[in-house]
């Protein structure tokens, strides 16, 4: 056999192995060209951005001008309410910063100031002072005393009292108690509660029947005393016979209480 024939044979078993092994997948590759190539994906196109407008910027301010510079007044001799009515036109604050007994001064009265007068006030405009205080009174010791003495020294000292009446075996009029107690120290013008003694009650004696002048000896006579005298008209009995009392007998009244009487006027 030639070298002619040898070559033919190897090409057609060649041919032959490629149809058997590859036919398949060519046969799927023509199948594929058939239906069409995959689509492609497109990318969306980008959305353009809507032009950014300028924030408007508000007008600059001017800056605050600090405010002048002022001398402070002289506060000192005036009372601290007198003294915040002339601050407050400057602009000015008053600060208590505390008080004394002055017994010269009136209570109020400004003692001291910080800055004193004629310091200039710049930013911070506040004058501290301190003002007089009333002298304090030392409650005495009452119990026991008659009330007419207990209110003579209250009075020499200042202070006020009220009256707490309370039933007792003591003289009407004694001190029972006191309140604030005797030595604490109180502000002129402060209030001193006394419970005292009350005075026995009476009982009102019966004066109807009787004549004006006898009933006015024996009310009298009893602690009491006769208020104004009604006058009416009576047909049976005669000129200043008593026909009525207020109040009536029986009733139990304090010392000196006022009795009023009806009695026969003049025929």
């Amino acid at each position: 056999m030639n070298d002619t024939v040898k070559m033919f044979l190897i090409s057609l078993i060649t041919a032959v192995l490629v149809q058997v092994l590859l036919g398949p997948q060519i046969q799927r590759m023509q199948q594929q060209q058939h239906q069409g190539a995959a689509p492609v994906a497109v990318a969306p196109a980008p959305v353009q951005a809507a032009p950014t407008q300028p924030t408007p910027q508000a007008p600059a301010q001017p800056a605050p001008q600090a405010e002048a510079a002022i001398p402070a007044p002289e506060f000192v001799g005036t009372t601290i309410k007198d003294a915040r009515k002339i601050a407050v036109s400057q602009s000015i604050i008053i600060i208590q910063d505390g008080d004394r007994e002055a017994p010269d001064k009136t209570p109020g009265e400004i003692l001291e100031q910080n800055p004193t007068a004629g310091t200039m006030l710049t930013s911070t405009r506040e004058i501290r002072v301190i003002v007089a205080r009333a002298r304090e009174a030392k409650v005495p010791n009452l119990v026991g005393k008659p009330i007419a003495e207990a209110k003579s020294t209250l009075a020499g000292l200042g202070v006020e009292f009220t009256e707490v009446p309370k039933d007792s075996s003591k003289t009407p009029g004694t001190i029972l108690s006191q309140k604030p107690a005797a030595g604490v120290k109180v502000q002129p013008g402060t209030s001193v509660e006394l419970t005292i003694a009350a005075l026995p009650l009476i009982e009102v004696p019966a004066v109807t029947g009787k004549y004006l002048n006898k009933a006015k000896t024996v009310l009298k006579d009893s602690g009491l005393d006769v208020g104004d005298v009604k006058r009416v008209e009576h047909e049976e009995h005669g000129e200043n016979y008593v026909l009525k009392q207020d109040p009536a007998a029986g009733a139990k009244v304090p010392f000196g209480t006022t009795i009023t009487l009806t009695v026969v006027a003049p025929n």
